[in-house]
């Protein structure tokens, strides 16, 4: 398997001398390594444009033609040559016999690669694109198949004698899908890991050739076809699509964002992201190629035993060069360009690691224990001492800064519960209860108060009155249904007026106290209906419901579980939908928090989490600090926010009452940066295989192993 080799290689180290070097090669006297590219060959012939025309019009061109070396296949070969180090680039393809095709094996071969196995065709026409390119570098293509449609009938022996000696195959789509299952299929029969470019042409691909693939890698078009439409438009969005095709059996999935960098969810299940790299010159200029010579990096760096977040990093450094630069293969980097990219910004996150440690130690225990004058606020940055920085926003309960009024001197009022919670240590976020905490005010004073406290906006969580004590969205009285959906559409104006990305709804109301008190469909169909309204009102917003089990306002809410509110996202049926779930009401409901994460999360429909703790007794909300009674379920929390590539922010849904509320909320803020840390080496260390294996003895014993350190 593909990470086994990783690990394999990761093992040997790197040395010091040259960051990006894995294991030997044949420079250094060990077996020469090959990576075997098996696709298209084109004559690219690229057209600059002002824009592309509409149905019936002509559009001039601003410059001459220009005809350059392309095709998937091609480009990637190319960047195997020029990037590898100590790999051999091995290409096989079907050309013409034509000036184009000539061309094209005059520049593989000016490239050092072998073109030994590529077959000219007598008569034939080879590949062509016709790339049209507008301003800031947007292409767009049409591509004539020539010799790239014509490959022979490939028998098992042909393709083993195709496949042997190599290190690994890298194939693409713009060749006839025959071509690409036979090859892969020769290539696991001698263990040789393949990679599916999933660029090329738009066609499905079988659960059969996703299992003979180590790795696919789609873009985020390509993804949401390949997934039937599934939206794909925040992080969490993509991990989950990426889990449909990991269920259907691809084993790992890398997915380019284009300007959002890219995200691996490997074969453990783990999430890795690469943020894109600047630019070299600050502008983009042609993005022809760009995947082709990021993947041809990242396949280099696996083969040469470098570790993931470095392959990562120097796939996009390789990506960032090439989108400078006009053409496909003359805009593909030297090997030296890449690296002194790549070190360039592994040395600013190193840096930008360290300010933020050491900018967030522990506060000083005093009367109000804050950080002072908050000039040392952590936004987010990772617990001091790890290698695992928390990329994550934290925001806490306002209402708990009524607490222990004696030890805060300023006004006791929403504004002023905001200033307090400026004392917080790590601190990034307010949650504004809505209407509550914002009657009365302008979004004016709201924004002064945020930017004097030195926080901002993270989400508006709706609160209804009392006086829907029947039921909010539930109402049998359709005017009150009615006022409760326009009360939660004004909560989300307040969102989006103070820069919130999030409107969280939790109802005390919308439930029931006896049998047969009500009709369980047409109160689903209520809340249905109502969320569907809000989330058309407000399709740039993610609307969540937190849903609780019971409270003592409704003993069954209309939505009792984890799966009943995944339910209702899929009946609601529209993509800003999700859920926010809160650990207490997870344990409320008799379940696992850790699990109801991955369950949601998995489906891509996480979008926060409120966090606390408690003893689970009958009828009783504790909301005491994060992981102090129940500390394994919330490493494990922490374990699967991670496994799932949550991307929202934390919010602390704690109820201080003799304890100091700024001291409280900033240790809560340590306390889950430490079990983000701990969760993070425990992926390193290998738990997932515990997983796997249902050892539970194993996981304990490596908990044990690592306390001991």
């Amino acid at each position: 398997m593909l990470l086994f080799v990783i690990a394999a290689c990761v093992a040997r180290g790197l040395g010091s001398e040259a960051r990006w070097r894995g294991g030997s090669s044949g420079s250094d006297g060990g077996a020469a390594r090959t990576l075997l590219v098996i696709g298209a060959a084109n004559a690219d012939i690229i057209v600059d444009v002002d824009r592309l025309p509409v149905a019936g019009e002509t559009v001039c061109a601003r410059d001459g033609v220009r005809v350059v070396p392309g095709g998937k296949g091609c480009n990637q070969a190319i960047a195997v040559a020029r990037l590898g180090d100590g790999v051999a680039a091995r290409f096989v393809a079907q050309l013409g016999a034509d000036s184009h095709g000539a061309m094209l094996v005059n520049t593989l071969l000016e490239h050092g690669v072998d073109v030994s196995r590529c077959v000219r065709q007598p008569g034939g026409d080879s590949g062509q694109g016709y790339v049209f390119l507008e301003p800031g570098g947007t292409v767009s293509s049409i591509v004539a198949a020539g010799a790239n449609g014509c490959w022979p009938e490939l028998t098992a022996e042909a393709c083993a004698q195709l496949v042997a000696g190599a290190s690994a195959v890298l194939l693409q789509r713009e060749v006839p899908e025959r071509v690409n299952e036979a090859v892969a299929a020769a290539a696991c029969a001698q263990r040789i890991p393949v990679l599916q470019d999933i660029g090329g042409e738009d066609r499905p691909i079988s659960d059969a050739q996703l299992r003979r693939c180590a790795l696919i890698s789609p873009n985020l078009s390509e993804l949401h076809r390949l997934t039937g439409g599934m939206p794909v438009g925040s992080d969490a969005e993509v991990v989950a699509a990426a889990g449909t095709l990991r269920a259907r059996g691809a084993r790992s999935v890398l997915i380019t964002l284009g300007a959002r960098g890219a995200i691996l969810v490997a074969e453990d299940g783990s999430v890795h992201r690469q943020p894109a790299l600047a630019v070299p010159g600050g502008a983009v200029v042609d993005e022809t190629g760009a995947g082709d010579c990021f993947r041809s990096a990242f396949a280099l760096g696996l083969i040469e035993g470098v570790p993931l977040h470095r392959c990562l990093r120097f796939a996009a450094a390789a990506g960032a060069i090439a989108v400078s630069r006009l053409g496909a293969v003359p805009s593909i980097p030297t090997r030296a360009e890449v690296e002194a990219l790549a070190d360039a910004a592994e040395d600013a996150a190193a840096a930008a690691a360290a300010a933020a440690a050491a900018a967030s130690p522990p506060p000083a225990v005093g009367a109000a224990g804050g950080d002072g004058d908050g000039a040392s606020r952590l936004r987010g940055g990772g617990a001091p001492g790890t290698d695992a920085p928390c990329p994550l926003e934290f925001a806490s309960r306002l209402n708990s800064m009524k607490d222990r009024p004696e030890l805060w001197a300023g006004e006791q009022s929403p504004l002023g519960w905001v200033a307090r919670q400026g004392q917080v240590a790590g601190l990034g976020l307010v949650d504004f209860n809505f209407p509550q905490h914002l009657d009365g005010l302008d979004v004016q004073r709201v924004r002064d108060a945020l930017a004097g406290a030195g926080l901002r906006a993270g989400a508006i969580c709706l609160r209804y009155p009392k006086r829907m004590q029947a039921g909010a969205m539930t109402h049998p009285d359709e005017r009150v249904r009615a006022e409760a959906v326009a009360m939660t559409i004004a909560a989300g104006e307040w969102a989006k007026a103070l820069g919130a990305k999030e409107l969280v709804v939790w109802s005390a109301y919308d439930g029931y106290d006896y049998s047969l008190q009500v009709d369980y469909a047409q109160l689903w169909q209520r809340v249905v209906d109502g969320f569907r309204a809000v989330c058309d009102a407000h399709p740039e917003l993610k609307v969540s419901l937190e849903f609780k089990p019971t409270d003592e306002n409704t003993r069954f809410f209309a939505v009792p579980s984890t799966g009943a509110a995944l339910l209702l996202v899929r009946d609601i049926d529209r993509p800003n939908m999700g859920l926010t779930l809160d650990l207490g009401h997870c344990l409320a409901a008799g379940e696992n928090p850790a699990q109801s994460v991955a369950m949601v999360g998995g489906a891509g429909k996480l979008f926060g989490v409120q966090l606390n703790d408690g003893y689970q007794r009958l009828g009783a909300e504790d909301g005491l600090i994060f992981g102090s009674v129940h500390p394994s379920m919330a490493l494990e929390l922490c374990f699967w926010l991670q496994q799932v590539g949550f991307d929202g922010h934390v919010y602390f849904d704690t109820f201080p009452r003799n304890e100091d509320p700024v001291r409280e909320a900033a240790y809560n803020i340590r306390a889950f940066k430490r079990l983000w840390a701990k969760a993070h080496r425990l992926r390193a260390e290998g738990v997932s295989t515990h997983m796997r294996a249902h050892d539970a003895l194993g996981v304990l014993e490596l908990l044990e192993r690592m306390e001991g350190e």
